[in-house]
């Protein structure tokens, strides 16, 4: 045999030799895998939260080969009950909570846009209630912050419930935050149960002042119009599941947009001599007909006053501090003040102890 071929010969054999030594590495990698415990892999969308805090799936919060550590390695790094209370934040009659209409809070998120109201992630800084595979215990996290959503919502909420029969039983709804909400020191005054698959129907599931039957305040005559108090016009429905009835018929009217004019008297005046603001308030729709007014109300400094009229919500208004102070406006989910030229507001300057003014708002 030549020396080339004596070479050629070593050549292949190293070649054969590496290639056993690859096959082997392979075969005992397969082998420790298999011999590992499986793991679930996290799919979580870092965009949403579940359908409601207390419906976190299990995989969720389960390890997975790409976190940094495997779950019995991890710490529960999440923010306390207490850091959640001094971090949320939402302002009165703006609250929206849901339980069982969908994993990805479409329709939630859908009818706090059309609304203007805000749902829970919205009341927190930007990141704060996001889910992060690095720590566990995003389930007792996410209970929390719901707890601290409940306890700052004020005035009227509104919450989406199914109609189709799932239990709602052991959700945070139902167990945290509802009993929140209508406990004796609460802040929330009443809360409205809207249908999920038609945001119109709207019904009372709870009103603070418990008016039913032969408690609630008779009807007042304006303009020749029956109007119906809030607990009139909407059918009283339960916590439970159910079909949301329809709003009772309130008196008709042109919808669109309708225009609230006030009378605003100074304080200490010959015309007033209260030493409050005292305001005479009308409400008008889209063809001019009354719908509803209060005259000589008296109007302490930024507390509201209601006038009922045949629209389905009650119309708040508020004077403030001192003469040249904004009024202020409440409807549904509309709040503005009488310089807010998007209500296209006019006020006047005072004379003889008084100015008028006229706004507009969707009806």
């Amino acid at each position: 045999m030549s020396t080339i071929q004596r070479r050629q010969s070593a050549l292949w054999t190293r070649l054969l030799c590496l290639l056993a030594a690859f096959f082997l590495l392979g075969c005992l990698q397969s082998a420790v895998v298999s011999a590992s415990p499986t793991r679930l892999v996290i799919r979580q969308d870092g965009d949403s939260l579940p359908d409601d805090p207390g419906d976190v799936d299990p995989i969720q919060i389960t390890g997975s080969p790409f976190d940094p550590a495997p779950l019995e390695d991890k710490e529960d790094k999440y923010p306390r009950l207490d850091e959640c209370r001094e971090k949320c934040s939402v302002a009165k009659d703006k609250s929206v909570f849901y339980s069982q209409v969908g994993k990805h809070e479409d329709k939630p998120a859908d009818f706090a846009s059309k609304e203007g109201l805000v749902m829970v992630r919205e009341s927190y800084p930007s990141g704060f209630t996001d889910i992060n595979n690095a720590w566990k215990n995003f389930k007792r996290f996410s209970r929390d912050f719901s707890i601290a959503f409940a306890e700052k919502t004020s005035g009227t909420a509104h919450v989406l419930l199914p109609t189709n029969g799932d239990s709602l039983v052991k959700r945070v709804w139902t167990d945290h935050e509802y009993p929140i909400m209508t406990r004796a020191d609460g802040l929330c005054t009443r809360i409205i149960k809207v249908d999920p698959d038609d945001f119109s129907k709207r019904c009372i599931l709870w009103d603070r002042e418990g008016k039913e039957g032969d408690d609630l305040p008779k009807r007042e005559t304006i303009s020749d119009v029956v109007v119906l108090t809030f607990q009139e016009k909407y059918s009283k429905c339960g916590l439970n599941n159910g079909p949301v009835p329809p709003g009772k018929s309130a008196g008709s009217y042109d919808r669109g947009t309708c225009r609230v004019h006030v009378t605003q008297y100074q304080k200490n005046e010959a015309n007033n001599p209260s030493s409050v603001y005292r305001l005479d308030i009308a409400i008008t729709d889209a063809g001019g007909k009354t719908l509803g007014n209060r005259f000589g109300v008296d109007a302490p400094t930024n507390q509201y006053v209601d006038v009922t009229s045949v629209l389905p919500f009650v119309l708040s208004v508020a004077a403030g501090e001192v003469d040249d102070s904004a009024v202020l406006f409440r409807y549904a989910s509309q709040s503005w003040g009488s310089n807010d030229q998007e209500h296209k507001c006019s006020f006047g300057g005072y004379e003889d102890g008084n100015r008028d003014g006229d706004c507009d708002f969707e009806c």
